[in-house]
């Protein structure tokens, strides 16, 4: 698809970055760079956009892409003081990495264009680098791949309670990156914008060839928002008009449109359980907000949510700790958890 083209080829060029004619003073970009290491660290999921989107349109360009992207600061000195790496799955925490996408973004104060500067490298034989994040014996040889990068600048500055990165080349006042890649001798323009604050990340990155063709991204030019996930730990129970209640006494799941499957006891088809943190598709606008929701239903859970066979669901506002729900026979609930504590033994 489109944006997969565009953030894969996005990587193989850049020193991700921003435009310029700011007037941050040192004070302020280095509360820029304290905010930007703070908030980027997490993990990202764009199935609220995307539950959003099928459900009240799409637009032009049609549904955004399910993505799941960790960030992850990791201590590898020979990079530079502040090194994040990053990482995309397909559909998904559990689904596939995306090839191409296993980036490291090497970050420091640009002084002379007055903004905070990120150079995004992908990684030299990622393979052997798969979930880096969760493998600190890594670092110490994790190197950006010769290849690619190093060609553009990704330049951060605040804007009110948020944070900004755009695409510059070295001419400060250029707000877009012309360059030749050093694999294929092609000639790319990259438009790309990012937008960060503490729960949120707004991504739009395109690309265009030398005529002017739009060949990665999307010509409508919107963003894909991602939303930084947060744990919780669920229960689930079966009652049974006859026979003894089945309890599933615990399980992990994030707030960023995960899926859990239980085969009960019993019972023919398996429940599925879904927790989504995200706006809520209000068609008079009224109800118009985030809200935690928490759905339990059969059927094919990669169907549409129009063929699922409902059991039973709850909603709570967007800065609750729990979500739950209790018909009779069917009940669950989720419960907002320390990351870092010893995850629940599942029944």
């Amino acid at each position: 698809m489109q944006f997969r083209n565009s953030i894969l080829a996005a990587a193989m060029v850049m020193s991700l970055a921003a435009p310029a004619a700011a007037t941050n003073s040192p004070i302020e970009l280095k509360s820029v760079l304290r905010d930007l290491m703070a908030w980027m660290p997490g993990e990202y999921s764009s199935a609220p956009q995307v539950f959003f989107e099928n459900a009240v349109g799409p637009p032009p360009d049609g549904v955004h892409e399910n993505f799941y992207r960790v960030f992850a600061k990791i201590d590898a000195p020979q990079l530079g003081e502040n090194v994040i790496y990053t990482q995309i799955h397909i559909e998904g925490k559990d689904g596939p990495i995306f090839s191409g996408q296993q980036v490291l973004f090497l970050i420091d104060i640009d002084k002379e264009r007055q903004a905070v500067r990120i150079q995004g490298r992908r990684i030299k034989d990622p393979e052997n680098y798969v979930d880096a994040h969760l493998h600190p014996e890594m670092w110490k040889t994790i190197a950006p791949d010769p290849q690619y990068g190093g060609n553009c600048q990704f330049l951060w500055r605040r804007h009110g309670a948020q944070i900004v990165g755009k695409l510059s080349e070295n001419d400060k006042n250029n707000v877009t990156c012309t360059m030749v890649s050093k694999v294929s001798d092609t000639q790319y323009t990259w438009d790309a914008e990012w937008i960060l604050n503490d729960h949120e990340l707004w991504i739009y990155d395109n690309g265009y060839l030398k005529d002017g063709s739009l060949f990665s991204g999307r010509a409508d030019r919107t963003h894909l928002r991602m939303s930084k996930t947060k744990p919780y730990e669920c229960f689930a129970s079966y009652r049974p008009a006859k026979g003894e209640p089945v309890v599933n006494n615990g399980f992990r799941m994030h707030d960023g449109g995960d899926h859990y499957t239980w085969q009960v006891k019993g019972v023919k088809e398996p429940v599925h359980i879904e927790l989504m943190r995200g706006m809520w598709p209000s068609e008079s606008g009224r109800n118009y907000k985030e809200l935690l929701r928490i759905e339990m239903y059969q059927g094919d859970a990669d169907a549409p949510a129009a063929k699922r066979k409902p059991i039973g669901n709850g909603w709570a506002s967007a800065d609750s700790d729990r979500a739950s729900f209790g018909t009779g026979t069917w009940s669950a609930r989720c419960k907002l958890v320390d990351p870092n504590a010893a995850p629940p033994k599942a029944d």
